[in-house]
């Protein structure tokens, strides 16, 4: 097995954690509550309707800081976070 980094963030004690970035939302599994949408402070979501169903989308993937709150709030566990890795 290859080593594998990730990328690190810090908190202001010191203490180390690895973000975990948006990567998509299930469409299968979101239920379209908007909760993502309520704690992301950068925009990543919006609430659009899919086949007739609102469902969330990661409108702006890019702005992600990967601290996790949309999957921390998100029920169904439909966002499908993964962590940067550092090129070697």
């Amino acid at each position: 097995l290859d080593d594998v980094a990730y990328y690190q963030g810090e908190t202001k004690s010191g203490d180390k954690w690895t973000p975990a970035f948006i990567e998509y939302v299930d469409k299968e599994k979101c239920t379209g509550c908007g909760m993502c949408v309520k704690v992301c402070s950068r925009g990543v979501y919006e609430i659009q309707e899919l086949n007739g169903r609102k469902i969330s989308v990661a409108v702006n993937a890019g702005n992600c800081v990967g601290d996790g709150s949309c999957h921390m709030v998100c029920k169904p566990n439909a966002m499908v976070c993964v962590p940067r890795r550092i090129p070697t």
